[in-house]
């Protein structure tokens, strides 16, 4: 017979890579986040990512004994992000305990019980995503909503004003009113998103499935536009990710994502941080003084966090 505590103990350990797996895989974007997460350690609840906002002048051509300018110059800023906190709880009532004691009943029990804290996490997770931070009192995440708008819906991102500081806003294409999906919006947004050579473009675009659809439908038989075979493509297929192509990047969907949006994004410049010791850790089970129970959480402290917002771009359309 199997010792519940034990068995339990023994599993623990292993969820944070176990579910940092799994929801790595779970989308698009989530795997693209999750892959180039970011750890801080610091101290602290900020992060605080160094901006380069703008190049120098001092320099030029020159002869001879002419004059250098050697002025400084300040061509950096820091935004600031505090540090977000998400969990799950995992529970068992002593009913189940005492009711499940076979081997198999206990692996069974513990199992589901995991599945569905790591469920329940994944969802939070890919909803938040795509907010604007001020869900929950300001405790959600700060998700796409914020990262990629001109000022219009989120005036101040990481600190940083939009209305003076111009360069911290992204390009926002709205359609007209009664506007359907475009190619020529998809190929304005993407191209005023590139940044400093067409190396440094949007590396994926992510939309609902209505629209995605809606696209599929307008390259349907053209030639012109093939499936990608960049190093993202490739990742995105190799994990089963249903996917289309525009201008040499995948277009995917993604269930969370709002209705008639697409997202143009530049995986660089978008970060997942995690603190160190708070990425999917679980905490110890723990029975309440005044209940026949075991109670547990899964953590995770960090942030979503942009350092080129001008680099990514969004369509809003009215229909898709």
């Amino acid at each position: 017979m199997l010792n519940f505590d034990k068995y339990l103990a023994s599993l623990l350990p292993l969820i944070p890579k176990k579910m940092y797996d799994n929801i790595s895989k779970s989308s698009p974007l989530m795997h693209q986040f999750m892959k180039q997460k970011k750890t801080w350690d610091e101290g602290g609840d900020t992060i605080r990512p160094h901006l380069k906002y703008k190049h120098a002048t001092n320099r030029g051509s020159y002869s001879k004994f002419d004059t250098l300018d050697v002025t400084p110059q300040d061509t950096r800023t820091a935004a600031e992000f505090k540090m977000k906190q998400l969990y799950s709880s995992i529970v068992f009532s002593g009913y189940e305990e005492a009711a499940d004691k076979g081997e198999l009943a206990v692996k069974k029990l513990v199992a589901q019980a995991v599945e569905d804290a790591e469920a329940t996490l994944k969802d939070l997770f890919a909803t938040q995503i795509f907010g604007n931070g001020t869900g929950n009192a300001g405790k959600d995440l700060t998700g796409l909503a914020a990262a990629i708008d001109d000022g219009t819906a989120v005036a101040t991102y990481g600190g940083i004003g939009r209305a003076t500081e111009t360069w911290w806003k992204s390009y926002v294409k709205k359609s007209a009113n009664g506007s359907v999906l475009t190619i020529a919006h998809m190929r304005e947004v993407f191209t005023k998103c590139v940044r400093g050579g067409i190396e440094n473009k949007p590396d994926f675009i992510v939309t609902d499935l209505a629209t995605w659809i809606k696209y599929a439908e307008l390259i349907d038989g053209k030639t012109n536009i093939q499936q990608p075979l960049g190093k993202i493509g490739q990742e995105f297929a190799n994990l089963g990710f249903t996917q289309l192509s525009f201008m040499g990047v995948p277009v995917v969907y993604d269930e969370f994502c709002p209705a008639n949006t697409m997202y143009f994004i530049n995986s660089n410049s978008i970060q997942l941080y995690g603190k160190p010791g708070r990425i999917f850790q679980p905490s110890e089970m723990v029975k309440p003084h005044n209940q026949d129970a075991k109670i547990g959480q899964i953590f995770f402290a960090g942030e979503l966090v942009g350092n080129e917002c001008r680099a990514n771009g969004r369509l809003d359309i009215t229909a898709a």
